[in-house]
């Protein structure tokens, strides 16, 4: 429930709860102060009563400051006696708070006896001792002094727990002050990239908040990227599909009024089946992508066993490319992933290898370890990773697509590829992420 409210409200809630929680705690407190009074009283009143004892029942000991007031009761006169100064009537009240236990420990031969008594709205605390068989010991006293200690307790209690409550309010006020700024500035970022506004945030910080921060802005960077991507694939996919099909129209045209461009009809007809078929290869390759990206998120367990794939498209191809050496050098080993996509994946880095090599194709197959090796010309782009982004094309290139299809397939099975230059050629390996 508490999520659904806003920080500075939590931050209100969590403060009457620690309020709370604070009242409770006193209470135990009080409670428990209530029992180290009464032992400190009792502790009191033994002393006292000690040194009573030792002043030989000197009625000259007094103990007026703390309201101490001492009983010797002696047995074979029956007789109670005060060693202080005080009125038979006080005298009368003080003993009926301690009369009948000293009785009772007459009876039971008692030897000592501490308890409390309420006497209106003052309690008497006494302690009875008895120090030989004729005579018994009472000092009491009355709560004046336990309420004056409580009050010093409570009163020390009470500042000490405001005060670390105080203190740990502003401690939680500054800390949520902390979190609400940044995540305002985050909030306000997000709503700017929503709106399609030019959005920019700082947050110097190392937590949580921080590492948000800057995720958003690395996501943001690459939505820029993609978006980039997107417009110029449009670009460039209206661009490569506009030519065919004015090609196509004109000559279409052309025929249906007895002209033919190439001089006969099935020459201005066959121009017009090379750009179909440029179409639906264009069509094909960018339908196929786009089932890669659908196809990502599915991927089954199969497995492909590379060898006889490998050795099967070989044969095809020598049969298409009868001027160009494939050699392999070929291990018994299984990727992950449909024979059908590896098969689309390794014939499109065959046939842009096929636009560069001088002589010779080497293809090598080690586990989770694939290399398409060709001795052309090196590869010109600064930076080779870039020859995998859609219609990203070489000086030799066609779509732009080939080589994109293959950095979605293989990274949709855990594996990784990269094109380089060699000594005497080019190489495109393909391996597990995790290989060095």
């Amino acid at each position: 429930m508490i999520k659904k409210i806003s920080l500075q409200k939590q931050l209100i809630v969590i403060c009457a709860f620690i309020a709370l929680a604070l009242a409770v705690l006193f209470k135990i407190v009080d409670a428990n102060l209530t029992v180290v009074i009464d032992k400190e009283m009792y502790d009191v009143l033994e002393r006292s009563l000690d040194d009573f004892y030792a002043y030989h029942f000197s009625p000259k000991y007094e103990e007026s400051d703390k309201q101490i007031y001492h009983f010797t009761y002696d047995v074979t006169h029956d007789i109670l006696y005060s060693s202080q100064s005080i009125s038979p009537k006080d005298s009368q009240k003080l003993a009926r708070a301690f009369s009948d236990q000293l009785f009772s420990m007459l009876n039971t031969n008692t030897t000592s006896l501490q308890d409390k008594v309420k006497q209106g709205k003052r309690t008497i605390y006494y302690q009875i001792k008895k120090v030989d068989e004729e005579t018994y010991i009472v000092s009491l006293m009355y709560s004046d002094y336990s309420k004056e200690l409580m009050n010093n307790f409570k009163q020390q209690i009470i500042y000490i727990f405001y005060g670390a409550f105080l203190l740990l309010a502003v401690i939680l006020f500054i800390w949520v002050t902390s979190l609400i700024k940044p995540l305002k500035a985050i909030k306000k970022y997000i709503d700017d990239i929503k709106e399609d506004k030019k959005a920019s945030i700082t947050i110097d910080r190392k937590d949580e908040i921080g590492i948000i921060s800057s995720s958003l802005v690395e996501m943001k960077e690459e939505l820029d990227k993609q978006n980039e991507i997107k417009e110029e694939m449009i670009h460039n996919i209206s661009h490569d599909l506009k030519t065919p099909i004015s090609i196509i129209q004109s000559y279409a045209q052309s025929i249906k009024d007895d002209v033919y461009p190439y001089g006969d009809k099935d020459s201005s007809l066959d121009v017009i089946i090379e750009n179909s078929n440029r179409l639906e290869n264009k069509v094909r390759s960018l339908l196929y992508l786009n089932r890669l990206d659908y196809l990502s998120g599915q991927v089954s367990d199969d497995v492909c066993h590379m060898k006889s794939l490998i050795e099967h498209i070989i044969l095809q191809l020598n049969n298409v490319h009868d001027h160009i050496q494939i050699v392999s050098d070929l291990e018994e080993v299984d990727f992950k992933g449909k024979e059908e996509h590896w098969r689309i994946c390794i014939e499109n880095i065959i046939e842009n290898a096929s636009r560069y090599v001088q002589n010779i194709i080497k293809i090598t197959l080690k586990e989770n370890y694939l290399e398409i090796y060709n001795d052309g010309e090196p590869i010109e782009a600064k930076d080779p990773k870039l020859l995998f982004q859609p219609y990203e094309t070489g000086s030799k290139g066609q779509f732009g697509l080939g080589l994109s299809i293959v950095y979605k397939t293989v990274t949709m099975y855990g594996y990784q590829v990269e094109a380089m230059n060699k000594d005497d050629g080019v190489s495109f390996v393909i391996k597990k992420k995790h290989l060095a």
